[in-house]
């Protein structure tokens, strides 16, 4: 992109590109013709929105076609978690993709993306907000993987931008309009645990946006008396429309509009608003240059309001509020807006304040106004049944029927059902405003066109030759037939620019011609009309794509890939297998598979009370760290230090868990906090949450040992492969895999499956303990969370156990605990390498018992015994130690 310096801000400032959303061709279309720079949309397959229209193959042809020929960018979505089972479909499609021309892919899957980098480099790739990418250290992996640009996550504040745009050679994009999800992206997992619809494969059933109870440990609703509403999961929706200069000086590339699932009208009516104030963005700068320059008011004659204002009119911002919102936020931009930053009274389309009640009889409900009306609008208002929606067909003013009624006149509309005066009413449709919308981009109408310059040369006795140029590339063609001499009509340039011009449902306008031919010359209208025709065809031939690498060439490549990670598997597999022959060779007693068993079962702790219990039991490998919680004792610097002596001394394994999430500020602390731990005698292996902790450590030590969490998302073998090729000793397979995947991936050793332990659903940095009972903004808030425990209560009376972190995250939990006890004979036989007991958030007791009573299974397992009438003896006892009860996850069943 074009970039200029700022000398007020000493900052590098770019052109920003506004990137629309597309789930429909006729959205698209929308996006184009209203503005948009570039569009992101997705395919039938492999894309995060699964629920809407999509585009197939063909359809992708033609709206690549279309949009390049308008100068815009397509960029196309595979942002999801693929199963190895969908590789050889995946495969196809990302040629096909290329040879298509798209622009750019944008990714989730680790595994994904390191495969296009081996096998098809020459697609651009943009890393997804699924990444949960907030801080420089991630922005470094993406350069790792050959991203060229990084959707940042959408809790990354104004400052946190600046300090990774000038710390990252990548381009930066983020989310200005649209729904905002609660949770980090990427880390939801609710839908996915309370429904097998997983977020991370493109089915998200939105539970955040339904009903909640605070409650606390007795089942106590905390907010009953509040009056606060009860979406206590549903923010606001974003709008930066105000901000854009701000995320200009941020060092933003690329603005993007949230919206696949939207109508077209949306889509038209929210790039037009917003292309209209990045133009007059681009108007102040070569203003402000003009006056530096001049030191006068600039030519176009902005004056000094006009240069301070964002361009659109009160109008325009009614506009973006009449066509969707649930309230409008700026999210984390400014800083942590506490409750302000939700959507407590309706999870759904606010609409617009049409006016109050004033008197409802004889089936009329009058209505003084405050803003207009129009038959066609759609109205929500509120009954003694709850929310009523209805179309207005007639209005009355006084006695008269009108079309229109104006702010301040009290009019009168058919309505049967039964309303108190003063009860607000919403307008939630705008007949006006959507048929504006879709007249932007009516079949036919297209008016997004590029300027295109013409010569005609030429003498008499000669073909004539027609050039064209648009901003890029130059067309040249000869007329069929020779020119002759005017007998009656020459040549003009009225004549020549009335047929050369007439350019129709071409993406061109013509901008200039020059007539250099001899005079009294004449050619025939038509032979003028045909090289009009020839011309642009040729010029727009131009714009397709070179494809550089042929279908054999990448069946090549594919074929050495294939090869190479079959290699990979085969090698991981017999070094496990040659690990595990030498530690079971000689060891045949009841105290020697108990001890081998313990060194394969991971127990998670999350402090030195913790790591103390599990050694207590006879734990042999212990991970301790990762979140601090708030209803737990603390975990210093020195007690990392303590536990990991503890462990040495009762040789066991020590790993120190990092957080899951670890914003810029956050993640130089730890910088600083892994430097010292460099100095202890023994520094301890490390388990990485996110993407950024893995180049954290890296710049400290290339060869510091670490592995790999659940949180990255392992779902495939391309994935395994790629971290183990970092340098991984150990990784944490996904939580959302079922059976057939985790056997596939237990080949390559090194595997940990998750077994027992609570399950992570969610992780925020909102806080509705905090927004609603602690005042909390900014950085104040009373702590009401330290005060017993609190759950969100569902619809269903589920119980969902919230956290809360030292940072002042939630992390929300789900209502059962996961127990796959009865599998472990399952696992083993599939070659499952370690397995992990997640007690982070269960007490000493609980801790020891529950190592003990998997610790004896795992040694069955591996000896291939099994005692049912045990099984079922274990069975009650872990009821009685977990009262909430047991679910499988998805082991049985996988996801969606």
């Amino acid at each position: 992109m074009a970039k200029y310096q700022d000398k007020e801000q000493n900052k590098t400032i770019g052109t920003m590109e506004l990137l629309a959303p597309a789930g429909s061709f006729e959205a698209f279309k929308a996006a184009v013709e209203n503005g948009a720079d570039a569009v992101y949309l997705g395919g039938k397959s492999f894309n995060a929105r699964a629920n809407a229209a999509n585009f197939d193959l063909e359809e992708l042809r033609k709206v690549v076609q279309y949009a390049h020929e308008r100068e815009v960018k397509v960029y196309v979505t595979v942002n999801i978690l693929i199963a190895d089972k969908e590789f050889p479909e995946l495969c196809d499609y990302l040629y096909e993709l290329y040879e298509i021309g798209v622009d750019a892919l944008i990714l989730q899957d680790i595994g994904v993306a390191s495969f296009i980098q081996k096998v098809l480099p020459e697609l651009e790739r943009h890393g997804s907000t699924q990444m949960t990418i907030n801080n420089s250290w991630g922005m470094s992996l993406g350069e790792r993987l050959g991203f060229q640009r990084v959707v940042l996550a959408r809790e990354v504040n104004a400052q946190e931008m600046k300090e990774i745009s000038a710390n990252s050679s990548l381009d930066i994009e983020v989310f200005v309009h649209g729904a905002l999800c609660i949770c980090y992206s990427g880390q939801c997992l609710m839908s996915s645990y309370i429904g097998g619809r997983s977020g991370n494969r493109g089915c998200c059933a939105q539970p955040c946006r339904l009903p909640y109870q605070l409650v606390n440990h007795e089942g106590v609703d905390l907010l009953a008396k509040a009056n606060v509403g009860n979406y206590l999961l549903s923010p606001r929706d974003l709008n930066f429309v105000e901000e854009l200069r701000h995320l200009q000086e941020c060092g933003v590339n690329s603005l993007k509009v949230e919206g696949r699932m939207k109508r077209p009208e949306y889509v038209a009516t929210v790039i037009g608003v917003y292309r209209k104030a990045l133009d007059h963005i681009l108007r102040k700068e070569k203003s402000k240059k003009s006056c530096e320059q001049k030191e006068t008011l600039n030519s176009k004659g902005l004056n000094s309001k006009e240069l301070n204002s964002t361009g659109i009119s009160d109008e325009e911002r009614r506009d973006l509020l009449q066509i969707f919102n649930r309230g409008f936020s700026q999210a984390y931009f400014h800083g942590h807006p506490g409750a302000e930053l939700m959507s407590y009274e309706r999870p759904n389309n606010r609409g617009v304040v049409l006016g109050k009640v004033t008197n409802n009889i004889s089936k009329r409900l009058e209505i003084k106004l405050e803003t207009f009306l129009r038959p066609g609008d759609g109205l929500e208002i509120w009954t003694r049944k709850g929310r009523e929606g209805i179309t207005v067909d007639r209005i009355w003013l006084g006695k008269k029927e009108v079309r229109e009624g104006k702010p301040g006149d009290i009019v009168q509309i058919y309505f049967s059902g039964k309303v108190k005066p003063g009860v607000q009413i919403y307008k939630t449709y705008d007949y006006l405003l959507m048929e504006k919308a879709r007249v932007s981009f009516q079949e036919g109408k297209e008016q997004r066109k590029r300027p295109l310059r013409m010569r005609l040369s030429g003498s008499i006795g000669e073909k004539l030759t027609l050039e064209a140029w648009d901003r890029e590339n130059v067309a040249k063609i000869q007329s069929q037939t020779f020119s002759q001499k005017a007998i009656k009509r020459p040549l003009t340039n009225e004549v020549a620019y009335k047929q050369l011009s007439r350019l129709g449902n071409t993406p061109f306008w013509l901008e200039n011609l020059v007539l250099d031919v001899e005079e009294e010359l004449m050619i025939p209208v038509s032979e003028l009309n045909e090289m009009r025709r020839q011309v642009v065809e040729e010029l727009l031939s131009l714009k397709v794509k070179n494809i550089s690498v042929s279908p054999d060439e990448y069946q090549e490549r594919l074929r050495i890939w294939s090869e190479e990670l079959a290699q990979k598997r085969e090698e991981a597999h017999r070094e496990e297998l040659t690990r595990y022959n030498k530690e079971t060779s000689d060891k045949e007693g009841t105290d020697e598979l108990l001890e081998l068993a313990a060194k394969r079962i991971t127990v998670a702790v999350s402090n030195l009370e913790g790591v103390q219990a599990a050694l207590k039991s006879g734990a042999k490998r212990i991970a301790f760290g990762g979140e601090r919680w708030r209803s737990r004792k603390g975990f210093s610097l020195q007690d990392v230090e303590k536990a990991i002596g503890l462990c040495l001394e009762k040789g066991a394994e020590p790993i120190w868990r990092l957080p899951r999430v670890l914003n810029e500020s956050q993640s130089k602390w730890w910088f600083e906090t892994l430097k010292k731990a460099q100095g202890w005698e023994q520094p301890p292996k490390m388990m990485v949450s996110n993407l950024g902790e893995i180049e954290m450590i890296k710049a400290l030590d290339p060869t510091w040992p670490f592995e790999v969490d659940y949180t990255l998302n392992v779902f495939n073998e391309s994935a395994l492969a790629y971290f183990l090729e970092l340098g991984a000793q150990g990784i944490t397979l996904s939580t959302e895999l079922e059976r057939s995947q985790v056997e596939v991936l237990a080949q390559w050793g090194k595997t940990e499956v998750m077994v027992f332990g609570d399950l992570e659903m969610m992780v925020s940095e909102y806080c509705p303990i905090g927004a609603t009972l602690g005042g909390k903004k900014e950085e104040y808030c009373s702590a009401p969370c330290v005060k017993g425990s609190h759950y969100l209560k569902d619809r269903l009376k589920y119980q969902f156990p919230i956290e809360t972190d030292l940072e002042c995250r939630m992390h929300l939990f789900n209502s059962r605990v996961l127990n796959l006890y009865q599998d472990l004979g399952t696992l083993e036989k599939m070659g499952v390498n370690r397995i992990r007991l997640q007690l982070d958030r269960a007490n000493p007791m609980q801790i020891e018992n529950t190592f003990k009573v998997f610790l004896n299974r795992w040694k069955d397992a591996l000896q291939e015994s099994r005692q049912e009438n045990e099984d079922n003896k274990v069975k009650g006892y872990l009821e009685e130690l977990y009262p909430e009860g047991f679910t499988k996850g998805h082991f049985s069943r996988g996801v969606l």
